[in-house]
């Protein structure tokens, strides 16, 4: 059961990558401490055996030569990252880039909040809400001033034989 747990996180880790285009460790390690109970040293290692062809395979051995990396983890995780990131790949087209950009800005708010105000991962499931509240306040906060913004400066026209302009 855990590994196909650990399956369907690399999914979803795979979707957000392939949707906003981040490297999957900004979410899988942080995803192994905080659901899976890892140490920061072990979802590291384990977070470099995934994504490991041809970036990370040094450093994967050193973890791994440590101690904090788990081979199978590692495996199902990459498994199901393959096929979210695909996935998630697919529906970028379909999703506006002010809306990757909120959800790219709030689950960094989210994770930002989380190491700052509670620690990580949080000890209680209200810890994990309070950092949880404060990316979504941001982000809304962010969305509100985003379509508030100020209009531009007039529009100059083009060159013309009258008009020089001087960077």
């Amino acid at each position: 059961m855990l590994y196909f747990q650990l399956l369907l996180f690399g999914v979803g880790i795979g979707v957000i990558s392939g949707m906003l285009g981040i490297g999957g460790g900004i979410i899988l390690v942080p995803g192994l401490m905080l659901l899976f109970g890892f140490t920061q040293q072990e979802a590291q290692g384990t977070s470099l055996a995934a994504l490991i062809p041809p970036i990370g395979i040094f450093a994967a051995m050193v973890y791994w030569q440590h101690g904090f990396v788990r081979i199978p983890v590692a495996a199902a995780v990459a498994a199901g990252f393959m096929i979210g990131a695909y996935g998630g790949a697919l529906v970028v087209p379909r999703i506006s880039v002010d809306w990757l950009r909120l959800g790219f800005g709030a689950l960094l708010l989210y994770l930002g909040c989380s190491f700052v105000f509670v620690g990580f991962p949080p000890k209680t499931f209200s810890a994990a809400a309070l950092p949880a509240g404060l990316a979504a306040v941001l982000a809304a906060i962010g969305a509100w001033l985003r379509g508030k913004r100020i209009p531009s400066r007039m529009k100059l026209p083009p060159p013309d034989g009258q008009t020089e302009y001087h960077i």
